[in-house]
């Protein structure tokens, strides 16, 4: 990476830290999921950002994923366990970061150890960190709190225009010999709940965030109304993740309906929300670094 996209890096970072500090007052029983991911993506813009991906706005198990799609009525519910997760870019130069609020005392103790187990990571990493035993600190960190950790959920290495460029870097102990490189951009994400929990995520039912990667549609082919929204989204989202809510810019007639024959048709790529196999609330905390010789600098 450049100078002068180490700055932007750290300048998206600085934003991100920002709007992460005020995301907290917005949780609130009976608040509308919605008012809170475009509040959160409004302050971004304000600062001078550009949302990486929609917000997303998680509560108790939905784990990751969930991002209100346009009129969504969801609020929040009493005694709830909300993971808000939001990323700025500048230029492409991407920064992830993520906060648990819990409405309930019971629920609290997984936030504290979400938020142990990343600080135990960060701690950890530096150039020429294996990646297994990055996975292998988050895991035993929460289980020495009685927690388990979700098996299936990972950070991630961060590239310019590339939420999700390079390698995973697990909640788990994994045989990963692979070892992390200086000047690599990492975003670091434990998952946490309970014991008896499966530990895992699965599918649901529900995609509320898309992908369009333009390389692999074969636009010739489209229709017109088709060709003018793929056009449209890879002109404003340039391969970056995006809610049917920032669509309302656009001209298109019908435009959620030419969407949603898209999708179907596989030439926009869905993510499904993701909860937890036995339905058990899952907190998450997540900062992304820039890897040092002798350690990491938290950038969020």
């Amino acid at each position: 990476m450049n100078e002068e996209g180490l700055d932007l890096l750290i300048q998206a970072g600085r934003i991100a830290a920002r709007v992460k500090e005020r995301a907290y007052s917005l949780v609130k029983e009976g608040v509308r999921l919605i008012e809170i991911c475009e509040a959160v993506e409004t302050m971004i813009e304000s600062e001078g950002g550009r949302p990486a991906f929609p917000c997303n706005v998680c509560v108790d198990e939905v784990a990751a994923h969930y991002s209100p799609l346009p009129n969504d009525q969801s609020t929040v519910p009493p005694n709830a366990l909300v993971k808000i997760d939001l990323g700025v870019h500048l230029d492409g130069y991407i920064v992830d970061t993520a906060i648990s609020v819990s409405l309930s005392k019971e629920k609290q103790s997984l936030v504290s150890t979400a938020e142990e187990a990343l600080r135990a990571a960060v701690k950890f990493i530096r150039a020429g960190t294996r990646i297994g035993e990055i996975g292998a600190v988050i895991q035993s960190t929460i289980q020495k709190a009685g927690f388990k950790p979700i098996r299936n959920l990972t950070g991630h290495e961060i590239s310019r225009y590339n939420l999700h460029g390079g390698a995973s870097i697990p909640n788990v102990a994994i045989p990963d010999p692979r070892r992390v490189a200086k000047g690599a951009v990492y975003a670091i994400e434990p998952f946490v709940s309970f014991a008896n929990a499966a530990g895992s995520v699965v599918n649901a039912d529900l995609s509320t965030i898309f992908m369009l990667d333009i390389k692999k549609v074969p636009v010739a082919k489209l229709k017109p109304d088709e060709k003018a929204l793929v056009e449209y989204i890879a002109e404003n989202f340039k391969g970056l993740p995006y809610s049917p809510r920032w669509l309302r810019g656009s001209k298109i007639p019908e435009i959620l309906s030419v969407h949603e024959r898209l999708v179907k048709t596989g030439r926009i790529h869905k993510y499904p929300v993701l909860v937890e196999k036995t339905r058990q609330p899952v907190a998450q905390a997540e900062c992304t670094v820039y890897v040092e010789e002798d350690g990491c600098k938290v950038l969020t």
